[in-house]
């Protein structure tokens, strides 16, 4: 079973466990796809955008209710550690420590640079129900980020729509595919994208470097997928549970590309999140459990 990462000096465990993986952005001009160091991308901030109601007076027989989007922080994304807490970014794998609850939902993640609309790619809003609300850092690898982006000329395609799955390997080594999340499209996050850059001023800390927000396409969580106690006793050290793929696509159909290797993905400018579920030990049991974790895991 793997050590949940906490550890007495949490950036050499940071710098260790960071891959030497680029992340590829595809569906550029003449099939031309570039690359993006792991290592870089994983230090930008990371924030959820979230509908906020407001009103343009104090609520009165006439006030009419619009629709603003507010940025939430995501703790340790992108910023120092000095506070104790650690870079939740990861593009392979999904940590679950076993004292806790985990929930998911769809997202569509999307890249600002200088406040400019860049990147996209599907995404996926991981939290522990927390005093009705969402704890989203709770360790190492516990926010994942797509290994491959897409432009936003691919993504405004009528056809390009985000399907998820759950890939889990049998006793007899077939391998079976199950719907995480039902097919989407994205007009409505792309609206809220539209929003969010209109109500942008030169005070937004989204207009300085560079920055992943966010966007919700479902507000219901869900639970994730948990394996049964046997299950659990039976997975040797670091032997994952499931793998959850998400695809960003204007193929027809998702999940034939699950059997397609990497070159077709690439070719058909497709976005590909892939993380492996682990469980790890309790963050309780951890002996160097920063004191900004101890609400989560001891409280």
């Amino acid at each position: 079973m793997k050590i949940l990462a906490f550890v007495a000096l949490p950036l050499v465990l940071l710098v260790g466990s960071v891959s030497a993986f680029s992340i590829k952005i595809v569906g550029l001009p003449g099939g031309k796809v570039e690359t993006l160091p792991e290592v870089y991308v994983s230090t930008f901030r990371r924030w959820v955008a979230e509908d906020v109601a407001s009103c343009d007076d104090e609520g009165g027989e006439n006030s009419s209710a619009s629709n603003t989007i507010m940025v939430e922080p995501i703790a340790g994304a992108g910023i120092s550690i000095d506070e104790g807490w650690v870079n939740p970014t990861s593009t392979a794998e999904l940590f679950w420590p076993l004292d806790v609850k985990l929930q998911c939902r769809p997202c569509l993640n999307v890249i600002f640079k200088q406040g400019a609309l860049s990147y996209l790619s599907p995404g996926l809003d991981v939290r522990v129900p927390y005093k009705d609300g969402s704890w989203r850092n709770f360790g190492l690898n516990s926010q994942p980020i797509s290994r491959q982006w897409t432009t936003i000329e691919i993504a405004m395609e009528q056809m390009f729509h985000v399907e998820s799955f759950i890939l889990q390997k049998e006793s007899d080594g077939n391998v079976k595919h199950s719907t995480l999340f039902d097919s989407m499209d994205i007009k409505n996050a792309m609206q809220k994208v539209a929003v969010l850059i209109g109500e942008m001023d030169q005070g937004s800390p989204l207009t300085q470097g560079f920055h992943i927000v966010s966007f919700p396409l479902s507000e219901r969580f869900v639970d994730l997928p948990c394996p049964t106690q046997t299950d659990d006793e039976n997975k040797k050290e670091s032997e994952e549970i499931y793998k959850i793929i998400m695809l960003g696509t204007s193929e027809p159909f998702g999940s034939k590309l699950l059997d397609m290797d990497e070159d077709i993905l690439t070719m058909s400018s497709t976005s590909a999140l892939e993380v492996a579920v682990s469980r790890t030990v309790k963050g309780s049991d951890s002996q160097y459990l920063p004191e900004v974790y101890k609400p989560l895991y001891v409280g």
